[in-house]
């Protein structure tokens, strides 16, 4: 019986130590609930590209805000399922992290996905983005 518990906290162990990298998108990180990426952009900026991503997803309710610090978003899916997009700013002023949670469990492929895109628009400077209220 000692011998299976010690397995079970081994198993658990691997588990947690490997789901912190995510196979989905290069360059995003997973705990398997939440997905973040660093984006070479201040957090304003990385806000407005979250809002933009997630309108374009055509996710419902989707409204953000944002500081130089920090900034949020969230919209939900058209089963209610709300996605959130967190933003803090990084010690270097031009840099920031962006971080997404799909749902209560998460959903690591959506998850990562959606960072990336952030990363993507936040860093190419896409035109077309909204910062509507």
């Amino acid at each position: 019986m000692k011998h299976l518990a010690l397995i079970a906290v081994c198993a658990v162990a691997l588990c947690i130590t490997f789901a912190c990298k995510s196979t989905h998108e290069e360059g995003v990180k997973s705990n398997m609930m939440t997905q973040w990426t660093d984006v070479n952009a201040d957090a304003m900026a990385t806000t407005d590209a979250a809002k933009a991503v997630l309108m374009d997803e055509n996710l419902k309710d989707v409204s953000g805000s944002s500081t130089n610090m920090d900034g949020k978003v969230t919209g939900k899916m058209a089963d209610g399922t709300k996605v959130t997009v967190t933003v803090k700013k990084e010690p270097k002023a031009t840099m920031s992290q962006v971080s997404v949670n799909v749902g209560t469990m998460g959903n690591p492929s959506l998850g990562a996905n959606l960072a990336k895109k952030i990363k993507m628009r936040a860093e190419g400077g896409a035109t077309g983005m909204t910062t509507t209220p």
